[in-house]
Protein backbone atom coordinates (compact mmCIF):
# COMPACT_ATOMS: atom_id res chain seq x y z
CA UNK A 1 0.00 0.00 0.00
CA UNK A 2 0.99 3.38 -1.14
CA UNK A 3 1.27 6.45 1.61
CA UNK A 4 1.24 9.67 0.95
CA UNK A 5 3.66 11.59 3.15
CA UNK A 6 1.73 14.69 3.01
CA UNK A 7 -1.34 13.57 4.73
CA UNK A 8 0.37 11.25 7.10
CA UNK A 9 2.13 14.63 8.58
CA UNK A 10 -1.40 15.37 8.30
CA UNK A 11 -2.92 13.43 10.60
CA UNK A 12 0.28 13.38 13.29
CA UNK A 13 -0.32 17.31 13.58
CA UNK A 14 -4.22 16.32 13.78
CA UNK A 15 -3.64 13.89 16.59
CA UNK A 16 -0.95 15.53 18.46
CA UNK A 17 -2.82 18.94 18.09
CA UNK A 18 -6.27 17.27 19.38
CA UNK A 19 -4.44 15.44 22.27
CA UNK A 20 -2.90 18.36 23.78
CA UNK A 21 -6.37 19.81 24.09
CA UNK A 22 -8.97 17.02 25.06
CA UNK A 23 -9.69 13.51 24.07
CA UNK A 24 -13.26 14.43 24.29
CA UNK A 25 -13.34 16.15 20.82
CA UNK A 26 -12.37 12.78 19.19
CA UNK A 27 -15.65 11.58 20.49
CA UNK A 28 -17.74 14.62 19.12
CA UNK A 29 -15.98 14.73 16.39
CA UNK A 30 -16.58 10.49 15.93
CA UNK A 31 -20.47 10.85 17.00
CA UNK A 32 -21.02 13.57 14.44
CA UNK A 33 -19.25 12.03 11.64
CA UNK A 34 -21.34 8.63 12.38
CA UNK A 35 -24.60 10.06 12.52
CA UNK A 36 -23.77 12.17 9.13
CA UNK A 37 -22.32 9.02 7.32
CA UNK A 38 -25.24 7.08 8.23
CA UNK A 39 -27.74 9.36 7.18
CA UNK A 40 -26.23 9.80 3.72
CA UNK A 41 -25.63 6.01 3.39
CA UNK A 42 -28.81 5.08 4.02
CA UNK A 43 -30.69 7.70 1.94
CA UNK A 44 -28.03 9.18 -0.87
CA UNK A 45 -24.90 7.42 -1.11
CA UNK A 46 -22.60 4.15 -1.28
CA UNK A 47 -20.68 2.17 0.93
CA UNK A 48 -17.63 3.09 -0.99
CA UNK A 49 -18.22 6.73 -0.84
CA UNK A 50 -19.20 6.61 2.98
CA UNK A 51 -15.56 5.01 4.26
CA UNK A 52 -14.11 7.73 2.70
CA UNK A 53 -16.12 10.17 3.80
CA UNK A 54 -16.24 9.19 7.51
CA UNK A 55 -12.57 9.86 7.47
CA UNK A 56 -12.85 13.74 6.12
CA UNK A 57 -15.60 14.42 8.46
CA UNK A 58 -14.13 12.97 11.34
CA UNK A 59 -10.84 14.92 10.64
CA UNK A 60 -12.91 18.33 9.53
CA UNK A 61 -15.07 18.56 12.59
CA UNK A 62 -12.71 17.27 15.15
CA UNK A 63 -10.32 20.66 13.87
CA UNK A 64 -13.34 22.61 14.01
CA UNK A 65 -13.71 21.60 17.51
CA UNK A 66 -10.52 21.50 19.10
CA UNK A 67 -9.77 25.20 16.83
CA UNK A 68 -12.45 26.23 19.48
CA UNK A 69 -11.52 24.73 22.05
CA UNK A 70 -8.18 26.07 21.93
CA UNK A 71 -8.86 29.77 21.24
CA UNK A 72 -12.31 30.14 23.01
CA UNK A 73 -12.33 30.19 26.66
CA UNK A 74 -16.26 30.69 26.23
CA UNK A 75 -16.72 27.31 24.58
CA UNK A 76 -13.99 25.47 26.62
CA UNK A 77 -16.34 26.51 29.72
CA UNK A 78 -19.47 25.59 28.11
CA UNK A 79 -18.34 22.43 26.79
CA UNK A 80 -16.88 21.63 30.80
CA UNK A 81 -20.20 22.66 32.25
CA UNK A 82 -22.41 20.39 29.48
CA UNK A 83 -19.60 17.03 29.66
CA UNK A 84 -19.04 17.58 33.27
CA UNK A 85 -22.68 17.92 35.06
CA UNK A 86 -22.06 17.30 38.62
CA UNK A 87 -19.25 19.28 39.08
CA UNK A 88 -20.26 22.60 41.31
CA UNK A 89 -19.35 26.12 40.01
CA UNK A 90 -18.47 28.24 42.84
CA UNK A 91 -18.74 31.45 43.49
CA UNK A 92 -15.92 34.04 42.91
CA UNK A 93 -16.07 36.55 45.19
CA UNK A 94 -13.02 38.97 43.91
CA UNK A 95 -10.10 39.01 41.46
CA UNK A 96 -6.72 40.85 42.73
CA UNK A 97 -3.69 41.15 40.59
CA UNK A 98 0.05 40.93 41.81
CA UNK A 99 3.36 43.22 39.44
CA UNK A 100 3.00 42.61 35.87
CA UNK A 101 6.29 40.21 34.08
CA UNK A 102 7.31 39.50 30.99
CA UNK A 103 10.00 37.34 29.25
CA UNK A 104 12.03 39.20 26.32
CA UNK A 105 12.99 37.04 23.30
CA UNK A 106 15.29 37.74 20.50
CA UNK A 107 12.61 37.67 17.94
CA UNK A 108 10.02 37.94 20.26
CA UNK A 109 8.93 33.82 19.77
CA UNK A 110 7.69 32.85 23.30
CA UNK A 111 7.91 36.22 24.17
CA UNK A 112 5.07 37.10 26.35
CA UNK A 113 4.11 39.24 29.75
CA UNK A 114 1.91 37.64 32.50
CA UNK A 115 0.62 37.88 35.66
CA UNK A 116 -0.48 36.76 38.97
CA UNK A 117 -3.71 36.88 40.23
CA UNK A 118 -5.45 36.17 43.52
CA UNK A 119 -9.15 34.53 43.14
CA UNK A 120 -11.21 34.93 45.74
CA UNK A 121 -13.96 32.37 45.77
CA UNK A 122 -16.46 30.43 48.62
CA UNK A 123 -16.07 26.77 48.55
CA UNK A 124 -18.79 24.01 47.78
CA UNK A 125 -19.23 24.44 52.00
CA UNK A 126 -19.61 28.52 51.66
CA UNK A 127 -15.91 28.53 53.15
CA UNK A 128 -13.49 31.36 51.66
CA UNK A 129 -10.83 30.16 49.98
CA UNK A 130 -7.96 31.65 48.06
CA UNK A 131 -6.68 29.87 44.41
CA UNK A 132 -3.51 31.48 42.34
CA UNK A 133 -3.72 31.71 38.92
CA UNK A 134 -1.59 32.84 35.98
CA UNK A 135 -2.48 35.03 33.31
CA UNK A 136 -0.55 35.33 30.19
CA UNK A 137 -0.33 36.64 26.57
CA UNK A 138 1.74 36.13 23.92
CA UNK A 139 3.71 38.95 21.54
CA UNK A 140 3.28 39.31 17.81
CA UNK A 141 5.84 37.34 15.83
CA UNK A 142 8.42 40.22 13.98
CA UNK A 143 11.50 40.26 12.76
CA UNK A 144 13.41 43.36 12.97
CA UNK A 145 14.24 45.79 10.81
CA UNK A 146 10.85 44.83 9.76
CA UNK A 147 9.07 45.26 12.74
CA UNK A 148 10.43 47.13 15.76
CA UNK A 149 10.43 45.82 18.97
CA UNK A 150 9.43 48.45 20.83
CA UNK A 151 6.35 48.10 18.85
CA UNK A 152 5.97 44.90 20.00
CA UNK A 153 6.82 45.40 23.39
CA UNK A 154 4.01 48.26 23.53
CA UNK A 155 1.66 46.17 21.38
CA UNK A 156 1.44 43.46 23.78
CA UNK A 157 1.92 45.53 26.86
CA UNK A 158 -1.61 47.12 25.90
CA UNK A 159 -3.05 43.91 24.65
CA UNK A 160 -2.02 42.13 28.38
CA UNK A 161 -3.58 44.90 30.51
CA UNK A 162 -6.57 45.66 28.90
CA UNK A 163 -7.54 41.21 28.85
CA UNK A 164 -6.62 41.35 32.67
CA UNK A 165 -8.43 44.52 33.74
CA UNK A 166 -11.36 43.12 32.00
CA UNK A 167 -11.07 39.89 33.63
CA UNK A 168 -10.92 41.72 37.20
CA UNK A 169 -13.60 43.95 36.42
CA UNK A 170 -16.14 41.16 34.94
CA UNK A 171 -14.74 38.63 37.81
CA UNK A 172 -14.54 36.65 34.34
CA UNK A 173 -13.22 33.22 35.70
CA UNK A 174 -15.76 30.21 36.28
CA UNK A 175 -14.28 27.62 38.38
CA UNK A 176 -15.71 24.41 38.90
CA UNK A 177 -15.37 21.68 42.29
CA UNK A 178 -15.18 18.05 41.55
CA UNK A 179 -18.23 16.39 43.64
CA UNK A 180 -16.32 13.87 45.92
CA UNK A 181 -12.54 14.74 45.27
CA UNK A 182 -10.05 17.66 46.16
CA UNK A 183 -9.89 18.74 42.59
CA UNK A 184 -10.82 21.66 40.74
CA UNK A 185 -10.86 23.13 36.85
CA UNK A 186 -10.51 26.79 36.38
CA UNK A 187 -11.48 28.78 33.29
CA UNK A 188 -10.12 32.32 32.75
CA UNK A 189 -12.02 34.59 30.76
CA UNK A 190 -15.73 34.75 29.27
CA UNK A 191 -14.49 36.18 25.71
CA UNK A 192 -15.85 34.14 22.31
CA UNK A 193 -12.37 34.21 21.08
CA UNK A 194 -8.59 34.96 22.90
CA UNK A 195 -5.92 34.18 20.17
CA UNK A 196 -3.13 35.75 22.37
CA UNK A 197 -3.04 33.45 25.95
CA UNK A 198 -2.07 30.43 23.99
CA UNK A 199 1.55 29.62 22.24
CA UNK A 200 -0.58 28.06 19.30
CA UNK A 201 -1.33 31.97 18.47
CA UNK A 202 2.49 32.12 17.98
CA UNK A 203 2.92 28.68 16.15
CA UNK A 204 0.41 29.50 13.70
CA UNK A 205 1.14 32.89 13.26
CA UNK A 206 4.70 31.05 12.15
CA UNK A 207 3.20 29.07 10.32
CA UNK A 208 1.44 31.31 8.47
CA UNK A 209 4.63 33.56 7.84
CA UNK A 210 5.84 30.70 6.59
CA UNK A 211 3.37 29.47 3.65
CA UNK A 212 3.17 33.57 3.10
CA UNK A 213 6.81 33.44 1.96
CA UNK A 214 6.77 29.69 0.47
CA UNK A 215 3.43 30.08 -1.57
CA UNK A 216 4.17 33.77 -3.38
CA UNK A 217 7.27 32.21 -4.60
CA UNK A 218 5.87 29.09 -5.61
CA UNK A 219 3.22 31.15 -7.54
CA UNK A 220 5.54 33.27 -8.83
CA UNK A 221 7.81 30.30 -10.34
CA UNK A 222 4.27 28.10 -11.68
CA UNK A 223 2.00 31.07 -12.71
CA UNK A 224 1.74 29.17 -15.49
CA UNK A 225 1.06 25.89 -14.14
CA UNK A 226 -1.99 27.23 -12.17
CA UNK A 227 -3.48 29.24 -14.82
CA UNK A 228 -3.47 25.94 -16.84
CA UNK A 229 -4.52 23.58 -13.73
CA UNK A 230 -7.84 26.68 -12.64
CA UNK A 231 -8.57 25.69 -16.58
CA UNK A 232 -8.68 22.04 -17.06
CA UNK A 233 -10.73 19.90 -16.80
CA UNK A 234 -9.07 17.55 -14.91
CA UNK A 235 -10.77 17.88 -11.01
CA UNK A 236 -7.94 16.89 -9.34
CA UNK A 237 -5.64 19.60 -11.00
CA UNK A 238 -8.25 22.06 -10.82
CA UNK A 239 -9.24 21.19 -7.13
CA UNK A 240 -5.22 21.09 -5.83
CA UNK A 241 -4.99 25.04 -7.83
CA UNK A 242 -8.03 26.01 -6.14
CA UNK A 243 -6.82 24.66 -2.42
CA UNK A 244 -3.54 26.63 -3.04
CA UNK A 245 -5.10 30.13 -3.90
CA UNK A 246 -7.01 29.87 -1.15
CA UNK A 247 -4.08 29.27 1.48
CA UNK A 248 -2.60 32.28 -0.42
CA UNK A 249 -5.15 34.15 0.22
CA UNK A 250 -5.44 33.17 3.93
CA UNK A 251 -1.93 34.07 4.41
CA UNK A 252 -2.23 37.54 2.94
CA UNK A 253 -5.50 38.06 5.32
CA UNK A 254 -3.60 37.31 8.26
CA UNK A 255 -0.30 38.47 7.10
CA UNK A 256 -2.46 41.82 6.15
CA UNK A 257 -4.70 41.97 9.50
CA UNK A 258 -1.36 41.50 11.67
CA UNK A 259 0.40 44.26 10.40
CA UNK A 260 -2.09 46.68 10.01
CA UNK A 261 -2.93 45.84 13.94
CA UNK A 262 0.61 46.21 14.47
CA UNK A 263 1.11 49.97 12.73
CA UNK A 264 -1.48 51.32 15.31
CA UNK A 265 1.46 51.29 17.86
Amino acid sequence: MKYNPFKIIIWVLFLVFVLLNSIRLFIYGFVISFIIVIIDRAFFGTRKRSDTQFLNLFLTFTSIFTLFYTFSPFFRSVEFKISHPRWEKLEIVSVDKETSKKVSTSFNFLEKAYTSIRINYLDDKGEFKVKTEEIKHYAILGFEPLIRKDRIEKELDYIHNRSLNKLIDKKAINLYQHPSKEKMKIFKGNDAFALRHSVGFQIALLITYFLFVILNIYCIFKFKQLVTALKSSNTKDQKTAYIILIIVLYSYLVVGITFLHYLKF
